[in-house]
């Protein structure tokens, strides 16, 4: 471990500052290359597992995070064992909220080999969508929590029946519907950042908007209830940065570190 340290070399693309801790990971496939989390605030380290495959030795590696219409940002790692899994630890620079593509490069013996995972920048600008005393429960609340024939899709946030819910940005109401053996009373919000917005489980009675209705950052859009399948009052938030159900493509992502970031981390 000691000898792989001293052989890494870090440094990045426009003079940003990173700091790496490299790891032995366990196997994760050949070749297999994941960012962990997906979606990361401002300023949050995030988990580059990776292992190389057919070569021999060391090999030099990078990752290099890319957005179309913005400079790519490039994390040197040096020369890496192949064959080895292993997981790098980075701190990214201030990178505006967006989509992004994290491309791990590995060159070695005339060879060059790219693989690509996503990486999603929370916006740290915009309102916290429960106005009122929250938790962010347990491990059963979380993203991607097994359900019974799913996973969970959105992040929930516990707080008392009647707590006001509103829209963390300005946009449009998409839609407004209730499901009974699902999300209940539900909301979603195409926003100006041209993601979409899911509430759900809202409270009887309460939903304060239409379809079509342009809705300003901190409007009201109903309150914390426990509609539909629910086991307790909470909010079931979710973020598609692709539209909701807008294409078989379409995919939600881990809506917590944005949720932290409105909330100012916390």
């Amino acid at each position: 471990m000691r000898r792989l340290l001293s052989l890494m070399t870090l440094s990045v693309a426009l003079s940003f500052a990173l700091s790496f801790a490299i790891h032995a990971a366990p196997a994760a496939g050949s070749e297999g290359f994941t960012v962990s989390p997906a979606s990361v605030a401002p300023g949050t380290p995030v988990t580059f597992a990776f292992q190389t495959a057919g070569v021999a030795g060391r090999v030099r590696a990078r990752v290099d995070i890319l957005a179309p219409g913005r400079p790519a940002v490039r994390a040197t790692l040096g020369l890496v064992r192949a064959g080895r899994p292993l997981r790098v630890a980075w701190t990214p620079p201030a990178l505006p909220a967006g989509t992004y593509t994290a491309r791990l490069v590995i060159t070695g013996r005339g060879a060059r080999t790219y693989l690509r995972a996503p990486l999603a920048v929370a916006a740290a600008d915009g309102v916290f969508p429960v106005q009122g005393p929250y938790s962010f429960g347990g491990p059963d609340s979380r993203f991607g929590a097994p359900r019974a024939g799913h996973t969970h899709q959105g992040q929930d946030i516990a707080a008392a029946e009647g707590t006001p819910v509103v829209s963390p940005r300005a946009g449009t109401v998409h839609r407004v519907a209730y499901q009974a053996a699902g999300a209940g009373h539900y909301v979603v919000v195409h926003a100006d950042d041209a993601r979409d917005y899911v509430f759900m489980h809202l409270q009887e009675g309460s939903t304060a908007v239409v379809a079509d209705q342009a809705v300003a950052a901190g409007q009201r859009l109903g309150a914390v209830g426990n509609t539909g399948e629910s086991d307790g009052p909470h909010l079931h938030f979710e973020i598609w940065p692709d539209g909701w159900w807008a294409s078989d493509a379409s995919q939600p992502i881990d809506p917590l570190p944005q949720l932290q970031a409105w909330a100012g981390g916390l």
